[in-house]
């Protein structure tokens, strides 16, 4: 069976889109039943989101040819070491060793992730091209149109995996939804390193070694805890269960839908404005994730930094350089990240490193990896936000 792998970064937009999606497929599907339109030949499987598109889209947009690898043996062996040398210094910090070592670590460039990324979103749509199939058997379209759908659907996931691709730089990939545990991939996707690197102006070899902390830090959060790995992934699948739930309202047509939403807008003061096509249901599942998410991503900045400011000569050169270049961000960049959510993702995952920091400032480093204990340790957004909450909760 194939296995569905992920980046942590980018999940939160893919179930955004996931959902938006699949309220276009649902209701799609729905107008032209209820147009009485005539049913064509389902022989061809009907699909929502023309892949091949979104490669094309998501390659040009890359400029992957611009930024090719340079001298990938080497920095491939540099990796590997790095990945070797980081394991011992997190063992420590962390107190817990992997049930394996890490060996499954590759420099890319932007077109190989893409590819690796593609393939992911393309297995976790699965169950939204399995709704959009059932729909299409009740309803019959226009074949051109539906080609035209599929297109305009593939052109957006591609020009959001095609950006991502000029900004990503290390990506820890994990086996979801598959039936037995896999060790996770480490990838580093090296033109893009080397743009930042040498845009900052920092040390070649520190600067590496610190996006090397973060990444094994998440193989650590997934491998090392094995709970983990299987709590994420019920909570994407219970996700995924409620897509045909998410759009009942649409049964009763598309006023009624519109309404939900606006009902949704009053009980939520922030958050993306996807979200609100989720169910009430789907809105929890989808906040754990949240939350979740933002701890593990917070957490491995945490560790970055910590070990980070011990081992690297140049630590204090890199976070501020680093830390400058984010409040730089060009308009391009801040529309794509209000779109996408990228933006209110960014902000959980720096809300979720204020939260390991304050917990380790209030108890050290072991009240800190408390969190890793079970799912009941695990913070709540609430929690993540205003980390008192959490202390007073686990009573230390």
């Amino acid at each position: 069976m194939s296995t569905k792998r992920l980046s942590i970064k980018q999940l939160g937009s893919v179930l955004l889109i996931s959902a938006a999606a699949g309220a276009g497929a649902r209701y799609l599907a729905n107008k032209t039943r209820q147009q009485g339109q005539k049913i064509y030949d389902y022989t061809t499987p009907q699909k929502l989101i023309d892949w091949s598109v979104a490669r094309t889209i998501a390659l040009r947009v890359s400029q992957w040819q611009e930024h090719p690898v340079v001298n990938r043996a080497e920095r491939q062996a540099e990796y590997d070491q790095m990945v070797e040398r980081s394991q011992p210094l997190i063992d420590e910090y962390l107190n817990v060793k992997l049930p394996e070592t890490l060996s499954r670590v590759k420099v890319v460039d932007r077109k190989e992730w893409i590819d690796a990324n593609l393939r992911s979103f393309e297995r976790l749509f699965e169950p939204i091209e399995k709704l959009y199939r059932q729909a299409a058997q009740n309803a019959g379209r226009n074949p051109s149109v539906n080609a035209i759908n599929r297109a305009f659907v593939g052109a957006q996931v591609g020009a959001m995996v095609g950006v991502l691709a000029r900004k990503v730089l290390g990506q820890y990939d994990l086996s979801l939804l598959s039936p037995q545990a896999e060790p996770g991939m480490l990838y580093f996707v090296e033109p893009n390193i080397a743009r930042v690197q040498e845009g900052l102006g920092v040390d070649d070899h520190d600067f590496r070694l610190w996006i090397t902390l973060h990444e094994t830090t998440h193989a650590y959060e997934f491998e090392a805890y094995g709970w983990v790995r299987d709590h994420f992934s019920n909570l994407i699948q219970r996700y995924f269960n409620e897509l045909g739930g998410q759009l009942d309202a649409l049964r009763n047509g598309f006023g009624s839908f519109i309404n939900r939403i606006f009902s949704n807008s009053k009980d939520q003061t922030d958050g993306h404005w996807m979200e609100q096509l989720l169910t009430p249901t789907q809105r929890q599942v989808f906040s754990e994730l949240q939350a979740l998410m933002s701890l593990v991503e917070g957490y491995s900045n945490h560790i970055m930094n910590e070990v980070g400011r011990e081992i690297l000569p140049n630590f204090d050169q890199i976070e501020a350089r680093m830390s400058d270049r984010k409040e730089k961000r060009s308009i391009f960049d801040e529309l794509f990240n209000r779109i996408t959510g990228m933006s209110l993702k960014m902000q959980q995952y720096e809300q979720g490193e204020r939260f390991v920091n304050a917990i380790a400032d209030h108890g050290g480093k072991d009240l800190a990896a408390r969190v890793w204990e079970g799912p009941e340790m695990l913070p709540t957004l609430d929690e993540i936000r205003n980390p008192q909450l959490w202390i007073a909760r686990v009573g230390v």
